[in-house]
């Protein structure tokens, strides 16, 4: 898989995401101890948080794309856009059709939420560069239906670097939408949150129909043009 492709479903995915992420981690980036700072340390303070969240889907990314090279998932990475589609729409239906009111708590590990807000109080406390960093780290580790979503695409591509790189793209996607949150959550109250985040299940729809049709190479230009992927495993050489 090229890396332009994983760019795109990792970064889409995350800017998709992102939108989940104003109701989620928005509370977390308007709560980081940076009302003092100038605006040059507040932009230094921000970066290293989404640094820190990065780094931490990075590495889960790596570990599931090794995960995935040792599974006997032939052809998957073939057809990862349409896997990753189908997922997509699979999650759709279960967290905001079957199970709306769970969607909040979808796949929640309480144990692992509790442990990671409990050194998340401690590191707010902490003012100095490295705890900045600790706390866009552990959010990374948060519970999330959509990193979970991420975390299946990034096994699907069977290849660890792949897997790294998908994760990194998926976090960069999440960045806009937080650092608009942190510059200006004034202007983002309760009820435009709840506005933006009930058109979530819209966008991640959307996706998961375009991925299908981008793996598909339906010879459609820009919506599903012939780029030879997937369809490599169906010709045999005698």
């Amino acid at each position: 898989m090229s890396i332009n492709t994983i760019f795109e479903i990792g970064f889409l995915m995350g800017l998709l995401g992102s939108v989940h992420c104003i109701g989620m981690c928005g509370p977390l980036v308007l709560a980081l101890p940076m009302a003092q700072k100038s605006n040059l340390q507040k932009w230094g303070v921000l970066f290293l948080y989404h640094f820190g969240k990065i780094s931490s889907y990075s590495v889960l990314g790596l570990l599931l794309g090794l995960f995935g090279s040792q599974l006997p998932l032939f052809g998957v990475q073939e057809n990862i856009s349409i896997l990753i589609g189908v997922l997509m729409l699979v999650y759709v239906g279960y967290v905001f059709v079957l199970k709306p009111k769970q969607k909040g708590v979808f796949l929640h590990f309480n144990f692992l939420y509790n442990r990671i807000t409990k050194q998340l109080g401690i590191l707010f406390k902490h003012k100095n560069k490295l705890a900045f960093y600790l706390i866009g780290f552990l959010n990374g580790l948060l519970p999330c239906g959509m990193v979970y979503l991420a975390l299946t695409s990034a096994l699907a591509t069977q290849n660890v670097l792949h897997g790294g790189y998908l994760m990194a793209f998926f976090g960069m996607g999440t960045v806009p939408a937080l650092i608009l949150v942190a510059m200006g959550g004034q202007y983002f109250g309760i009820r435009f949150r709840q506005q933006v985040q009930s058109l979530l299940p819209v966008f991640i729809f959307s996706m998961g129909l375009l991925l299908i049709l981008r793996g598909l190479n339906l010879g459609i230009p820009y919506l599903s043009p012939n780029t030879g992927m997937g369809t490599n495993a169906l010709h045999c050489h005698n």
